[in-house]
C-alpha cells in the first residue's frame, strides 16, 4: 500500500510541472498588420513599447490537458494565436494558459475572444475589438483608435491620454459597466440604450465631436470621466 502511495503522489507532481511551462517565439513586427487571439479560459495580456521592432508571445500553461493545443502562425499578415480542444464540448475541458505580448505600441488592430479569462493591454495604440462573457476587459493607451466590443457579465476599462481627429467606442453589453476616461481636451458624444443602465459624462457632449461613444447594455453602466494623470 505504500509503494502505490508515493507512486501516485510522484505522478501527479510530474503533471502539474508540466502544466506550468512556458514557451516563447518571436515574430518580426513589419510582417504583422493585425494580431488574431483566442483563448476561452485564459488570460490575455499586451504590453506595448514604442519603436519595438519585434512581437514577443510567451504562452504558459496553467491547466492544459492533453487534448488541449495552442497554436501561433503568421499568414498574410495575420498573426494568429489559438487555444483549441479536440472535443468539441471546449467548456468541460481544463485549457487554462496565459498569453503575454510585448509588441509595438502602435499595431494596426487587434482582435481578441475569451469567455472567462482576463484581458489587459497596456501602452498599445491599436485598434482594438474584443469579445469575452465573464472576463474583464482593461486597456490603457496614449492615443485612442477605433474600440469595439462585446461582453455579457465582465467589466470594462478603457484609458486614453489623447484622442485623434476621429474615432468610435462602440460597446454592447448585458450587464456588465464600462469606465472610460478620456484626455481632457477631448471632445466626445455619448449614447446609452439600456432598460435600467445609467449613465454619468463627467465631460458633457460637444457637436463638433472627435469621439462617438455607444453602448447598448440591458443593466450596464456607462461612466465617461476626464483622466486623472
Amino acid at each position: 500500500m505504500r509503494l502505490i502511495f508515493f507512486t501516485i503522489v510522484f505522478i501527479s507532481c510530474s503533471t502539474f510541472v508540466a502544466a506550468t511551462e512556458k514557451s516563447t517565439k518571436e515574430f518580426l513586427a513589419s510582417q504583422v498588420k493585425k494580431i488574431e487571439i483566442k483563448n476561452p479560459k485564459g488570460e490575455i495580456e499586451l504590453i506595448g513599447t514604442k519603436g519595438a521592432k519585434k512581437i514577443s508571445v510567451v504562452f504558459e500553461k496553467v491547466q492544459f490537458e492533453a487534448n488541449c493545443k495552442f497554436t501561433q502562425e503568421l499568414s498574410a499578415g495575420v498573426l494568429t494565436l489559438s487555444v483549441t480542444h479536440e472535443n468539441s464540448l471546449f467548456e468541460k475541458a481544463n485549457c487554462v494558459s496565459k498569453i503575454l505580448l510585448s509588441v509595438p505600441s502602435s499595431l494596426p488592430e487587434v482582435d481578441v475572444s475569451t469567455v472567462t479569462g482576463n484581458v489587459k493591454f497596456q501602452g498599445v495604440d491599436s485598434a482594438v475589438d474584443f469579445k469575452t462573457v465573464t472576463g474583464n476587459v482593461e486597456i490603457k493607451g496614449d492615443s485612442l483608435k477605433a474600440v469595439s466590443g462585446k461582453t455579457a457579465t465582465g467589466a470594462v476599462s478603457l484609458s486614453y491620454q489623447t484622442c485623434p481627429k476621429r474615432a468610435d467606442i462602440d460597446l454592447i453589453s448585458a450587464t456588465g459597466d464600462a469606465d472610460i476616461q478620456l484626455g481632457a481636451s477631448c471632445k466626445i458624444r455619448v449614447g446609452l440604450k439600456s432598460a435600467t443602465g445609467e449613465l454619468f459624462n463627467e465631460m458633457g457632449d460637444s457637436e463638433d465631436y472627435q469621439v462617438l461613444i455607444s453602448m447598448k447594455t440591458a443593466s450596464g453602466h456607462l461612466k465617461v470621466k476626464k483622466l486623472v494623470k
